[in-house]
């Protein structure tokens, strides 16, 4: 399987520094974990200025840890809510909530490995 995340921009992004990235991994888990549980509370009460809100800040927290593809997830809930589209939006989160998952869990065993 590839990999969810760009190793070596990561790396260079956070100057080396493993304690930073395990830091900033932690709050991905636990910070990015809550926001998706906002985001399904939003999709689930079909509140769009709240799914594109809050997929907004999980694209932008996503954005810190190179991986393109779990942002593009992220940014397609973003758009579907900004539009309205509930359906679209749905659809969208229940591809993102397991890309963010598997990134979280690779994320954490790279930080593991290097400590």
């Amino acid at each position: 399987m590839a990999q969810l995340f760009d190793e070596s921009e990561l790396m260079e992004r956070v100057d080396n520094d493993l304690e930073f990235l395990a830091d900033t991994v932690q709050m991905l888990e636990t910070d990015g974990r809550a926001l998706m549980l906002e985001l399904k509370t939003a999709v689930a009460s079909g509140d769009a200025p709240a799914v594109g809100r809050t997929a907004h800040a999980l694209k932008g927290m996503v954005s810190n840890f190179c991986s393109p593809a779990v942002q593009t997830l992220a940014l397609e809930v973003e758009k579907a809510g900004k539009a309205g589209d509930e359906a679209g939006a749905a659809a969208a989160s229940e591809k993102l909530e397991p890309g963010l998952e598997a990134l979280v869990v690779e994320l954490a065993a790279f930080v593991r490995s290097r400590s």
